[in-house]
């Protein structure tokens, strides 16, 4: 049998091979799509396929059955393969949602042909159309669902470019049909977040992620009491609060109400209110407001100062005032916050990988405090207490750099208190907050119910920017078919999502968010442009300084020459000419130090691209080589082994 085989034709023994080979591998995946179904092999850096711990919670706590119906138009196929794979990996994850639930979650999907009843049944549960072509015809790529009680929940358009937030998106919304009833939280707020005429009053996106979850009752900023029943308390960018609500705001945590508190130094997004809103308001003004409250906590902040820092300033361009020239410079008031800023250890912040901030507080604990603040986002020892008064009118980064001194202190800039809090108002409701009771009974109801101290332990949330949460600070935003597709840059609204979602002891829907974001930085470069920029800065300010001695020296051998008459000396025209010599060698120096920073980015992205294209191409180019000499060796073994 065997010599027949090593005696037949080889072409055909080829042949044989590649055919049983093409067999096989056929064979092999149908085996294993069939068996294993539920077996995936994640090497995504962020796991984004890999179900979290969060979505397999909330599934396995569904009571009741929810019914899922996925639209896609298999026209969307015509557009390009990235929209079919992400349409495949839709329907691959309701599969798995099917399956973790035990059936709970029943999946229905709809191919919608123009101006057929699937058509009206996708319009009817709120999705988005997109027009096709000419003819009017849409095309339909989102999910809807109902529960028992006849409650509809929908994504209108899945966007590709959500694509790493999809499992988040998609366990919102089932957490949504499971637990209908959205908890109310109170939002006291000076800042344009339900937008303003200038933007046809568009809220900002973080308000439009709350209100999936909860149901938001914005305060009058002359409110005086707070609404029945409200789960947690959120104060963000409070410039002005009346008496009688800080009071109740007081009792309200006293009592053990959840609280998530911004005491901002500069809220720098009151310029979004537009032109009527005149000019920002005071540094400070947002911590004093609060300050009563954070003082009975047990807490400090510096009123009026940011926290600086160099290790994690943004890039920005300036131009310099002393040549016009556009600069770059790291503007210290804004910070880009990544990975090693966030606490580990709470669930707040795990899986967060990055914050955006604009001029944030600092929180201290007050010597003597019985509470304890427990850290969620902080700064590298690299930073300084700023004055905002600097950056409230027009900021100049590149002066705000020279007054940068680092005081080698590491930053609280959001932190989580704990421990019994005593009351602000130590003696009970002032006069003040009585003065609108007319009712003495009702004063002496007040006065008898009054707490000094809380009983047990709080839970609050303090942050020190409430800029982070506007929209240009972590999200793009793209318009498809007149919906707002938010593509998040940073983690700023699932921090803010987060910490509610903490406060009110949901921690399902924790673990989704931040799983993954459409921009990455390249933190090698930017560790290089800083390191040139340090050198090329310095530089700077020597060549300007040399630059403004030579001006006063030629202006004042001028104004003698003017004065005296006596024309310039062979020295003093020589010494002149030194300086100007002078000058032109340092302006060279700068373009060499500014010509290096080039090189050395343009050369680490240049090899990074090699690697990208060549790499594997070479690397499989290579062990062609080598099987191809194996094989050699082999036959050419083989050969000798028959021939003796």
């Amino acid at each position: 049998m065997w010599n027949k085989i090593r005696n037949a034709d080889r072409a055909a023994l080829a042949w044989g091979t590649v055919a049983l080979s093409i067999v096989f591998f056929l064979a092999f995946n149908t085996l294993v799509n069939t068996v294993f179904t539920s077996t995936r092999l994640d090497l995504t850096e962020d796991q984004l396929f890999t179900l979290s711990d969060g979505t397999r919670e909330v599934l396995a706590n569904l009571e009741e059955p929810l019914d899922l119906r996925f639209y896609y138009s298999e026209k969307f196929d015509e557009i390009g393969p990235d929209i079919a794979r992400h349409s495949d990996r839709v329907r691959e994850l309701l599969g798995e949602y099917s399956r973790l639930s035990n059936g709970k979650v029943r999946v229905e999907i709809f191919d919608p042909q123009p101006f057929s009843t699937e058509e009206d049944l996708a319009v009817s549960d709120g999705l988005q159309g997109l027009p096709f072509d000419q003819s009017g015809a849409r095309a339909y790529f989102g999910v809807s669902g109902t529960n028992s009680t006849d409650d509809v929940d929908a994504i209108g358009y899945l966007a590709p470019e959500r694509s790493p937030f999809l499992e988040h998106d998609l366990t919102r919304l089932i957490s949504n049909l499971a637990d209908p009833e959205k908890p109310v939280v109170a939002l006291l707020t000076d800042l344009p977040m339900q937008g303003t005429q200038f933007d046809q009053y568009t809220p900002w996106l973080a308000i439009d992620g709350m209100r999936q979850f909860f149901d938001v009752k914005f305060l009058d900023k002359d409110a005086k009491e707070l609404p029945d029943n409200i789960s947690i308390l959120i104060v963000a960018g409070a410039h002005t609060i009346q008496d009688e609500l800080l009071y109740e705001m007081d009792q309200f945590v006293v009592n053990g109400g959840k609280a998530l508190v911004f005491a901002d130094p500069l809220a720098e997004s009151m310029a979004l209110s537009g032109p009527a809103a005149g000019q920002l308001p005071p540094p400070g003004v947002g911590q004093a407001a609060i300050e009563p409250l954070l003082n009975a906590w047990g807490v400090t902040v510096e009123r009026g100062q940011f926290v600086g820092n160099l290790d994690d300033a943004i890039r920005v361009g300036f131009p310099n005032p002393e040549t016009g020239q556009q600069v770059a410079v790291d503007y210290v008031a804004w910070l880009d916050l990544q990975g090693e800023r966030f606490s580990q250890d709470d669930t707040i912040t795990a899986q967060l990988q990055r914050i955006v901030v604009s001029s944030a507080g600092a929180f201290m604990s007050a010597e003597g405090a019985e509470t304890k603040l427990e850290p969620l986002i902080f700064t590298t020892a690299n930073s300084d207490l700023m004055s905002a008064f600097d950056i409230s009118q027009q900021p100049n980064p590149i002066a705000l750099r020279d007054k940068f001194e680092s005081t080698d202190t590491v930053f609280n800039l959001a932190a989580r208190l704990t421990g019994n809090v005593k009351s602000a108002f130590p003696e009970g409701p002032s006069e003040k907050v009585l003065e609108d009771v007319e009712d003495d009974a009702k004063k002496d109801e007040l006065r008898a119910a009054h707490k000094s101290a809380s009983e047990k332990p709080v839970n609050i949330i303090l942050v020190g920017d409430v800029d982070m949460l506007a929209d240009q600070n972590w999200a793009q935003v793209r318009d498809v078919a007149g919906e707002r597709v938010p593509v998040p840059t940073a983690n700023n609204a699932d921090f803010f999502i987060n910490a509610i979602d903490n406060l009110r002891g949901n921690q399902g829907l924790v673990s989704l968010r931040g799983r993954g974001l459409a921009i990455r930085p390249f933190t090698v470069i930017a560790d290089m442009r800083q390191e040139a920029d340090t050198k090329f800065r310095s530089k700077e300010q020597e060549l300007l300084g040399r630059i403004a001695e030579v001006e006063q020296t030629i202006e004042r051998l001028q104004r003698e020459e003017q004065t005296t008459g006596v024309l310039l000396t062979t020295e003093q025209q020589a010494e002149v000419d030194n300086f100007r010599i002078e000058m032109l060698d340092k302006r060279r120096e700068l373009r060499e130090v500014q010509r290096s920073l080039r090189q050395d980015v343009e050369t680490l992205q240049r090899d990074v691209r090699l690697i990208n294209i060549w790499a594997v191409p070479v690397l499989i180019a290579l062990l062609a080589i080598v099987l191809a000499v194996v094989r050699r060796m082999r036959r050419a073994r083989y050969h000798r082994t028959v021939l003796h």
